[in-house]
């Protein structure tokens, strides 16, 4: 029979032999994706990455700037695995330009609308009134944005030439919200989603739809993703039930128009 010290010590050595055992052991880091997201849709990506997170532990990493601007960013970046502009535009050039593009799938849709002052003072009541001399305009530039390479187009097909006007230009279709809801200025084109948001502080004009051009969202996964089963996890969890709910209630359409 062991003595009562004998066993005091066996048991010592074998805490100590799993006290070093469990030293050599590494913790997996945490897993993470990188997204790139157009700004206009950062509102829905917070909530989506957060809710994302909550339920399989997994963290999105969002850089948010004009569609424009995160093309050079996403194409730069070698760990990134998600790339969201405000258009599939971007996203073909991506592809074109370097061909990091692994697949497609759609998210949803922003309509182009007319924001104004609430009581809109200044009677804009289209597109036209942009190119009265007594109405200040904002428009995205047209290299730096989804919104702004879009307005010129539309501009286009009401028989109007951006050319013609010198707008308060932005990077992001967000600011374009918070000038005219500051009063800065008169009128601005802004995505639906953004409108719906700042709804307490502007009025929305609508653009007739056979001449308004819409856009539609993608998120391509990218071929330098280091971890492809995350990234196609939140792309599947977006475009699911729970996902198309949280675009829906803050906004965006995730049906074609």
């Amino acid at each position: 029979m062991r003595k009562p010290v004998d066993v005091i010590v066996l048991a010592g050595v074998a805490a100590a032999l799993a006290g070093l055992a469990g030293c050599g052991q590494k913790k997996a880091p945490p897993r993470s994706i990188r997204l790139y997201a157009g700004a206009g849709l950062r509102r829905a990506v917070e909530q989506l990455s957060a809710e994302f997170e909550k339920q399989t532990g997994i963290r999105v990493e969002p850089d948010y700037a004009g569609s424009g601007m995160l093309v050079t960013r996403a194409q730069a970046d070698p760990d990134a695995d998600l790339f969201m502009p405000g258009d599939v535009w971007y996203v073909d050039r991506l592809q074109d330009k370097a061909g990091l593009i692994a697949e497609k799938t759609p998210v949803a849709y922003f309509v182009p609308v007319i924001i104004v002052a609430k009581g809109n003072p200044k009677a804009i009541r289209s597109l036209a009134d942009f190119f009265r001399p007594d109405v200040a305009v904002a428009l995205g530039k047209a290299d730096a944005c989804q919104v702004g390479r879009i307005s010129g187009a539309i501009l286009a097909k009401n028989g109007l030439d951006r050319g013609h006007l010198t707008p308060k230009e932005s990077l992001t279709v967000n600011e374009l919200g918070v000038w005219v809801k500051m009063k800065d200025v008169d009128g601005a084109i802004v995505w639906d989603a953004i409108a719906a948001n700042i709804a307490d502080a502007v009025e929305v004009v609508e653009i007739p739809p056979d001449k308004n051009v819409i856009s539609r969202v993608v998120v391509g996964r990218m071929t330098t993703s280091k971890d492809r089963d995350a990234a196609k996890r939140f792309v599947t969890f977006m475009t699911g039930p729970t996902g198309r709910e949280i675009l829906r209630r803050n906004g965006y359409r995730i049906d074609a128009p």
